[in-house]
């Protein structure tokens, strides 16, 4: 015979199987408890524990081909610090003001600020354009797209569903056939176990009884 192919069963030859629809005896809440406390104390064992699991791992410092933007970014999502929100002021125009009202590089700047709130606003103007008029033949476009990618999915799942619910109810019928068989050979067993027990205690005490009467003979 060959071996078989899982190495979790290279120790044993025996497959064991649950019959979940005949083996109802760990199916109160005291034996599902015992169950859960026995997964974690199994898993309390683990080495390394789980939240130690990537500890032998060395800090992952990637260069992103050195670029100083990336390396910032990466620093602090591994940082945890959020986001900063958008900075909009660059957007704003000023005029100058004090004594920056006398200088000509100041108001150059203020032109050239002007110049960049100006192409903002077109930009912003541009874009709702392009919303409105195309933006709700999008969204119907997107919407029907989801909705055949939603009815897909509710097809293969009713698919498989049905596929599951097939096999399920193979097995009860098979486990519910031959229920009352497993349980008279259950039974069976039991009793076998008892005799056997009965038989070597028997077997014990006319052994003791033997030496008895060879002590005394």
């Amino acid at each position: 015979m060959a071996p078989p192919s899982c190495p979790l069963l290279a120790e044993s030859r025996a497959l064991i199987d649950s019959l979940g629809y005949v083996d109802t005896e760990h199916n109160s809440p005291a034996s599902q408890q015992q169950v859960q406390a026995q997964i974690r104390a199994e898993m309390a064992t683990f080495s390394p524990p789980e939240d130690q699991y990537l500890a032998y791992l060395s800090p992952y410092a990637p260069s992103f081909g050195g670029r100083a933007r990336l390396q910032t970014e990466f620093k602090r999502v591994a940082a945890n610090v959020p986001l900063d929100a958008i900075d909009m002021s660059r957007y704003q125009a000023k005029e100058p003001t004090g004594r920056h009202r006398q200088s000509l590089e100041a108001w150059e700047g203020a032109v050239k600020q002007l110049q960049v709130a100006v192409e903002h606003q077109s930009n912003r103007v541009v874009n709702l354009e392009l919303q409105q008029g195309y933006g709700t033949k999008l969204a119907k476009v997107r919407a029907a797209v989801l909705d055949g990618m939603n009815a897909q999915y509710e097809r293969a799942l009713k698919e498989t569903k049905a596929a599951s619910d097939k096999i399920n109810l193979a097995r009860q019928q098979d486990q519910t056939r031959n229920a009352a068989k497993l349980h008279s050979y259950q039974s069976r067993y039991f009793e076998l176990l008892a005799k056997n027990a009965a038989i070597k205690r028997a077997c014990a005490e006319q052994e003791l009884r033997l030496q008895k009467r060879t002590k005394t003979a």
